[in-house]
């Protein structure tokens, strides 16, 4: 009889202790299925994080980015616009250089055609290239003035030697001479002597005038 009870006791715990291992096997499991989903979700969130901060650092580098650009090309737009600026004021320097300078020209040019309204050609005489005199021979006259001179209408040793002295002003403003340089040079008197076929008169040298000088004396 007591071998039939602690038989049955003993059944009786065997039969007690399977479910029990498997309840605790069950929970061991669903502990460390819990604490993988709550460290996964843990690790997601952080690798979500992460990269989201690298997602907001890219786009703050983008817009950095695209700032500099566009305050970059404000300035190149500001340079191009004062560049501009500046080319259209040279530009309309320019044009009012132009026009100063044709205006200065045409001014010019009147005024020289009224100084050459006072050369009385009536008097002087006319002449042609054809009957040119050699204009060299006079003293101060060099090929340079004699073609200012040819330019003028003036070609004679005639023409020359009926100057008046509103003749000289003008000839002398027209040719842009020295002031009062034809009388000094007695161009009037020397064009007399070599139209009546004179040898012309030798410069004055030193000499001659400290002998001039002497007989004063």
């Amino acid at each position: 009889m007591r071998l039939l009870l602690t038989s049955n006791i003993l059944k009786t715990q065997d039969t007690i202790s399977i479910p029990t291992a498997y309840v605790e096997a069950f929970v061991m499991m669903l502990g460390a299925f819990a604490i993988g989903y709550i460290g996964a979700t843990i690790y997601e969130r952080y690798r979500h994080k992460t990269a989201q901060k690298d997602t907001d650092n890219d786009i703050n580098l983008l817009k950095k980015e695209i700032r500099e650009l566009k305050e970059e090309n404000e300035l190149q737009h500001r340079k191009f616009d004062y560049r501009k600026d500046r080319m259209d004021q040279e530009y309309e320097q320019v044009n009012f250089q132009k026009r100063a300078f044709s205006e200065d020209v045409l001014s010019k040019s009147t005024t020289d055609t009224q100084i050459l309204a006072k050369i009385n050609f009536e008097r002087i005489g006319f002449a042609t290239a054809e009957s040119k005199d050699d204009l060299q021979k006079i003293t101060g006259i060099g090929p340079y003035t004699e073609t200012k001179l040819n330019d003028l209408g003036i070609f004679t040793f005639e023409q020359i030697s009926n100057f008046t002295d509103e003749d000289i002003t003008a000839v002398t403003k027209l040719i842009k001479f020295f002031p009062d340089r034809i009388k000094n040079d007695r161009w009037v008197s020397k064009a007399q002597r070599l139209k009546l076929g004179k040898a012309p008169e030798k410069p004055q040298t030193t000499e001659d005038l400290k002998k001039k000088v002497t007989k004063i004396n």
